[in-house]
């Protein structure tokens, strides 16, 4: 049965909405003024409203975006006297779904003009992948928690969830299998809860539920715990059982917070501070949690902020042969400009970049700013003829349009693709080494380099190396550290530069910091390094004259190149 709600005082208009639908499939409610249909609408839920603009908008001090604004996730279908452009224009663009003429209802034209309406809603408001509501409805949905809460004076629990181990899934069973998932935990939470609880899923693998008219804390957590043990039970997925559980974070209205966007932030960091302690179990927030939980929230907001205002920029750390000296190279490494603490270093927000999955539109600006320095900045002016790495993340390089979303940047710039280097760390191609060799062989076949970055880290044999098209093998700046004074570093370095020599690849040398250091990678016949004792990453503006120093430090004379002179 659709639940409709009528409002008006035109007893006449309420007949013929009535007339007009069929009450096998119709319930009416009526209300006469808009100040009633609010207070009501605080109290339950309807499927749609019919409501009769003449009558509503004689009152006094009317205003049309307040009166739509008071239903807006609620179907509305306005009645009007006579059909006007201007006015239905103005209905629609305040939230109303459709305005019919009170005359000409019949011919079952009100019935469509509703489902259309509660359809359209749905498409608006709902989850297309779960049939839960999504952020913006839930947000109405707490809302409208919050002042029932505050009416009754009893308390509401906020629930952020969030799967643990859904990245394993959808990575080894694929992202169908995920979907799989998906559904069921929805289906899942939404069993756990009364049918007056909300459960909304905000995207990925996060959902919240409200639970309202609670008597007491501990009812929140009977609820968190059903979630729990619920969530945790196997989804099999074509025979094979998928396992993901749960980590909850609960924050209370109104003793946490009296505000809707603070209490989603609390049970967030409630969440995490659930996901730390092991996963698979809620948490209460509580004033005292640790700072670096809500600090973490902070940043993750200004980091989805940074990436639309494109507030990165790149350094470059020169490569340089160590056959000559010549500067060969540049890698390119992101900075964050952040307008409050300056500039931010990767270490400090890649990882929650990753956590938050955010590497593909971040990777994006990165790729976007290195070809268009490259073509811009060096190869347009004739400062520079250096090829430039970028990093691509995991996430990047599981994208199935890599290859064509590479070719588009080096098409848009007009860049030679020779001059663009990518860096690819060893456990990303390893997991899937046949689509990993035909998307590398793509980049080859394109003009790009290709490096493994942190070589030895990681676990790629020497069949899959021989398989891959590569330019070059990096060694990890870990061994590069103690390759003096660490016997097991030295071998290790030794044999990556000899591996690379037996499969035609150059090697690099990262984090190279002393004398010492570059004097055991050139006696090992080590091709390219880079690190602090060459330069620091530097601003693109000040690459000409880090350069020129390297070149003039390598044409002084040396001790050495005296003795060899004379």
């Amino acid at each position: 049965m659709t639940e409709v709600l009528v409002i008006g005082r035109d007893d006449g208009a309420e007949e013929a909405v009535g007339a007009a639908l069929d009450s096998a499939e119709f319930d009416l409610f009526r209300v006469r003024t808009v100040t009633e249909a609010a207070d009501l609408l605080h109290q339950r839920r309807f499927d749609a409203i019919v409501i009769d603009f003449d009558d509503a908008s004689k009152g006094v001090g009317f205003d049309l975006a307040q009166l739509l604004g008071l239903f807006l996730f609620v179907p509305t279908v306005a009645l009007v006297d006579r059909f006007a452009p201007e006015v239905a224009t103005q209905l629609v663009q305040f939230g109303a779904q459709d305005t019919l003429v009170k005359s000409e209802l019949g011919d079952r034209r009100l019935m469509v003009a509703i489902n259309c309406a509660i359809s359209r809603a749905h498409m608006a408001h709902f989850d297309t992948l779960t049939g839960l509501p999504n952020r913006a409805l839930m947000f109405d949905r707490l809302n409208h928690a919050i002042t029932q809460t505050r009416r009754y004076g009893n308390q509401l629990a906020l629930l952020f969830i969030d799967l643990d181990r859904f990245k394993f899934v959808n990575d080894t069973m694929g992202h169908e299998a995920g979907d799989t998932v998906l559904k069921t935990v929805a289906g899942r939470i939404r069993g756990c809860l009364r049918e007056s609880d909300t459960v909304a899923r905000l995207g990925g693998d996060e959902f919240i539920a409200l639970v309202s008219n609670l008597e007491q804390t501990v009812s929140a957590a009977t609820v968190a715990a059903k979630i729990v043990e619920q969530v945790s039970e196997p989804v099999m997925v074509a025979g094979d059982a998928a396992t993901v559980s749960p980590s909850i974070g609960i924050a209370m209205f109104p003793e946490d917070s009296e505000s809707s966007d603070e209490l989603i932030r609390l049970a967030d960091a409630a969440m995490y501070q659930a996901k730390q302690t092991g996963g698979s179990n809620y948490q209460f927030y509580r004033p005292d949690m640790n700072g670096a939980a809500l600090r973490r929230i902070g940043l993750g907001v200004a980091l989805q902020q940074a990436i639309r205002r494109k507030e990165f920029e790149l350094h470059y750390q020169p490569q340089v042969d160590l056959t000559n000296g010549d500067v060969v190279g540049l890698e390119a490494l992101v900075r964050w400009r952040h307008p409050d603490r300056g500039l931010i270093p990767p270490d400090q927000f890649i990882p929650l970049a990753e956590e938050l999955g955010l590497m593909n539109p971040l990777g994006d600006l990165i790729l976007e700013a290195a070809c268009t320095q490259i073509k811009k900045n060096w190869k347009a002016s004739g400062q520079l003829a250096l090829r430039v790495a970028v990093n691509l993340s995991a996430h990047q390089f599981d994208r199935d349009d890599l290859l064509d979303h590479i070719r588009t940047w080096i098409d848009r710039t007009g860049l030679d693709a020779r001059a663009l280097e990518v860096e690819l760390t060893e456990s990303s191609i390893m997991r899937d080494p046949e689509s990993a060799t035909s998307i590398l062989s793509g980049l080859s076949e394109a003009g790009v380099r290709v490096t493994i970055d942190d070589f030895g880290t990681g676990y790629s044999s020497l069949a899959h190396l021989k398989r891959f098209p590569l330019d070059a093998l990096k060694i990890d700046r870990s061994f590069v550290r103690d390759v003096i004074t660490d016997a097991n570093d030295s071998a290790i370095v030794r044999t990556v530069i000899a591996l690379a020599r037996h499969l035609g690849l150059h090697v690099v040398a990262e984090g190279v910091e002393t004398e010492e250091q570059l004097e055991f990678l050139r006696a090992n016949e080590c091709q390219l390094a880079q690190g602090h004792y060459f330069s620091p990453p530097v601003p693109a503006d000040e690459v000409p004259a880090v350069i020129a120093r390297l070149e003039m430090r390598q044409a002084a004379p040396t001790p050495e190149r005296m003795r060899a002179g004379a």
